[in-house]
């Protein structure tokens, strides 16, 4: 559920309240398949509940705000505060490792834990100045934004099943367990910068943005024995980029951008699951060309590089920083009108990930991540009857992956796959409103296909769907 109300007293000042709550209770698990081998698991049945009854998660995610708008002594005062969290009342993870080619598996684990929160404070204020006149337009902003992040996890059990299969149910009675005491992660960041911008329409752009950021973040942990560290990091962020226009319709572009981001949690696999470790930098430099083919279709095809640390097991299963991870890639896309009432959205993504660092020198690890794709396509084509005023519309679209790796060791390989989805819309305006009736068939040849996780857990994809929507606006 969720509410949004916004209030505009006078022209040019705007203030939005918004807030959301989603509530999860009786959400069953889906296991982690780990093969043992070089060989992906065997083709399970699909949409077969192998989850323990007494192992559905339970939890409550928030996400409120309020952003305003208003002009301030001649110049554009932006602010906006924002709350999000996680109420994770009981979370479990169904760990299937050693998954032979029969559907065996060596060693069933499921993760429990309890009463685990992740709640994020987050405000930003600016100022703009926008510039407006001549044949160049020059917009100035300053802002400070900060956040402050609380998290309590661990504390669970690790529930040994014992040998399992991934082809039939194997109910079993929940083991006794206890939730200890959880650790603590503090993260406190505030950032201040200043960003410019000019624009000369149909010439040429030019953004540049320079920023500093304080940031801390304290883990404490429940066992005594083991050590709290606190991380410092004082970053000088930075950000560049520019188009210009060479001809009617062709214009290029180039960036580069310094920053920082937070590194995703250790998985439930890994011994130190739920730690987090500090914020990484990145680096990123890309280039590319638009093109208007018409009017209304847009050809675009840009070049890319980031750079940032590699986190993820190492044979002990440790979460921890391997080596730095290299993405260079090239996107193409084309979208826009083919005819009236004909459009298209598509495009590819062609990533070459590539890990560098001791481990892959000593061959701890290979050098591509897991989880990673090669390529990504993906096009859907819209018609909507009467030249795209007829109250019918058709589409169809088409998903292809690449293969990718499996684990770390790069021995394994999870097979390309590609889906196909047929959906159609029906508008109409009736009892005083607009309805829109949505019929859409996912996976039309009900292709099987493996989705793959960062830490080479193995899921199958959906099977084939059908859905149907009605919204009304009233």
């Amino acid at each position: 559920m969720g509410m949004t109300m916004a209030w505009r007293p006078q022209q040019g000042t705007e203030v939005l309240l918004f807030g959301g709550l989603f509530i999860y209770r009786s959400d069953e698990l889906r296991p982690f398949y780990y093969p043992v081998g070089t060989e992906p698991p065997p083709k399970a049945e699909r949409g077969l509940d192998l989850s323990q009854p007494w192992a559905s998660r339970s939890q409550d995610l928030w996400t409120s705000g309020a952003i305003v708008k208003t002009p301030l002594l001649g110049v554009k005062l932006e602010a906006g505060l924002f709350y999000s969290a996680k109420d994770q009342h009981s979370v479990y993870a169904d760990l299937m490792r050693g998954v032979g080619t029969d559907g065996s598996v060596a060693n069933r684990r499921i993760i429990a834990e309890r009463d685990n929160y992740d709640g994020s404070w987050s405000g930003e204020v600016r100022l703009v100045k926008e510039l407006v006149g001549g044949t160049v337009n020059h917009r100035l902003i300053a802002s400070v934004r900060g956040r402050s992040r609380n998290r309590n996890f661990g504390g669970g059990s690790v529930l040994t099943l014992g040998p399992s299969t991934i082809l039939r149910p194997d109910l079993r009675a929940e083991p006794v367990w206890t939730q200890g005491a959880k650790n603590r992660d503090e993260v406190r960041q505030i950032t201040g910068g200043v960003a410019w911008s000019m624009v000369a329409p149909q010439r040429f752009s030019l953004d540049v943005g320079i920023s500093k950021s304080r940031y801390r973040k304290a883990l404490d942990f429940a066992d005594p024995a083991l050590a709290d560290p606190v991380t410092r990091d004082n970053p000088l962020l930075l950000n560049v980029a520019g188009s210009v226009h060479v001809a009617r319709g062709l214009s290029l572009y180039a960036g580069y951008t310094r920053g920082q981001e937070e590194a995703l949690v250790a998985p439930d696999i890994a011994t130190n699951r739920s730690e987090a470790p500090p914020a990484l930098r990145t680096s990123q430099v890309e280039a590319g060309a638009r093109w208007a083919v018409t009017p209304k279709l847009t050809f675009i095809a840009g070049a890319f590089s980031i750079k940032k640390p590699y986190y993820n097991l190492d044979p002990a299963l440790r979460y921890r920083q391997l080596g730095e991870l290299t993405n260079r890639g090239v996107e193409v896309s084309l979208t826009g009108q083919l005819a009236p009432g004909l459009t298209i959205v598509g495009g590819s993504l062609f990533l070459d990930p590539t890990i560098s660092g001791e481990a892959v020198d000593t061959r701890l690890i290979g050098p591509r991540p897991v989880g990673q794709i090669r390529r990504r396509s993906v096009a859907t084509i819209d018609w909507r009857m009467d030249e795209g005023h007829g109250p019918l519309s058709l589409d169809a679209s088409v998903e292809s992956l690449s293969s990718r790796v499996g684990n770390a060791a790069n021995t394994l390989i999870a097979p390309p796959r590609t889906t196909f989805n047929l959906g159609a819309r029906y508008r109409l305006k009736t009892a005083g409103g607009t309805w829109l009736l949505r019929p859409t068939v996912l996976n039309l040849f009900n292709e099987y296909g493996w989705n793959v996780n960062g830490s080479g857990g193995f899921t199958y994809s959906n099977r084939r769907q059908i859905t149907l929507q009605l919204v009304a606006d009233f």
